[in-house]
């Protein structure tokens, strides 16, 4: 297959891939035909929170190949206008999945990419610019020297109230709401009902196709003439991950490998880009509490269905 072959190959999944996006999203979100040079572009969401206000959000228009410093650089302008002469490096650009879900993206990558293979892999998400806290001090000494001149001219009762103002906002900023990380104020403030890319809400969505996909692979394993099912579900302990979920239910085929189980423990435990040769998938003899290291092509599910009652 020579170059052009494998260029119009790729424009072709490309196409689909961005045909399927646009079938579930309203018009204003939709992403353009991919040109020769598999270029596209589309409108997308971004959110910011400025120190103390609410959460605002703005649209875009973004081209694929532009970088993560490209559109900080827009969207400071769109934001912040008044803030355009500050370094690019005082602001950060996260993907977020959940409030407990969230990346920082690296200046080099390209926003539009990333948010079309949410689309690939069945999630859905946002974007949240950030103002780095390190740069606030510098910030505001900026502003006070810059305010000198006009504090020295204000009365005594004038500076009176001025301070008293400026210590009912240092109090605000003290209270739990203000401490909460922006990720998770981003889905509080903001929840799935908001106007977002879908044309119905794109959280739900996607948990409705993930939920079908589960049925649809379900319906597989069942026997259909008597024989043992092919698959079944699977409860993987994980508490050394996140104590807070102590296990994930995984549907899985009899052919499933330990490797495999292990990737997409990985994945739900939000530790996708995690080296997996980190990790290791045990086997527990409930009988002598004796544990036991799967090798990467063991079966885990065909394991427990052998002896049901002594692996977990």
């Amino acid at each position: 297959m020579d170059a052009a072959d494998k260029r119009m190959l790729d424009r072709e999944a490309l196409r689909n891939m961005i045909q399927q996006w646009n079938a579930n999203r309203l018009d204003l979100f939709e992403l353009s035909e991919p040109n020769e040079n598999l270029e596209f572009h589309g409108v997308m969401r971004f959110y910011f929170q400025d120190s103390g206000q609410k959460i605002a959000t703005k649209c875009i228009r973004v081209a694929s190949d532009a970088t993560v410093s490209d559109v900080i650089e827009t969207l400071i302008e769109k934001f912040r206008p008044d803030m355009r002469m500050l370094s690019l490096g005082s602001y950060s650009l996260w993907e977020t999945h959940g409030p407990d879900d969230e990346r920082r993206l690296e200046p080099h990558e390209k926003p539009l990419l990333v948010q079309l293979n949410w689309h690939a892999d069945d999630r859905e998400g946002r974007f949240l610019l950030k103002c780095l806290t390190n740069n606030e001090g510098s910030l505001n000494t900026v502003n006070e020297k810059a305010d000198q001149n006009f504090k020295r001219k204000l009365s005594k009762r004038e500076k009176k109230e001025l301070k008293k103002k400026e210590k009912l906002s240092r109090l605000k900023s003290d209270t739990n709401d203000e401490n909460r990380p922006v990720a998770e104020k981003l889905y509080t403030e903001l929840p799935e009902t908001s106007f977002t890319r879908s044309i119905s809400n794109p959280e739900a969505v996607m948990r409705r196709r993930r939920q079908q996909k589960l049925e649809r692979k379900l319906q597989q394993f069942r026997s259909k003439d008597g024989g043992p099912d092919t698959g079944g579900t699977l409860k993987i302990y994980g508490s050394s991950l996140c104590p807070d979920v102590p296990y994930k239910t995984l549907l899985l085929s009899v052919g499933d490998t330990a490797a495999g189980v292990l990737r997409e423990m990985l994945d739900k435990y939000g530790l996708a880009r995690h080296d997996p040769h980190h990790y290791c998938v045990v086997q527990v003899d409930t009988t002598d509490n004796s544990e036991y290291i799967l090798e990467d092509d063991e079966c885990p599910l065909a394991i427990v269905m052998t002896h049901p009652h002594r692996s977990e």
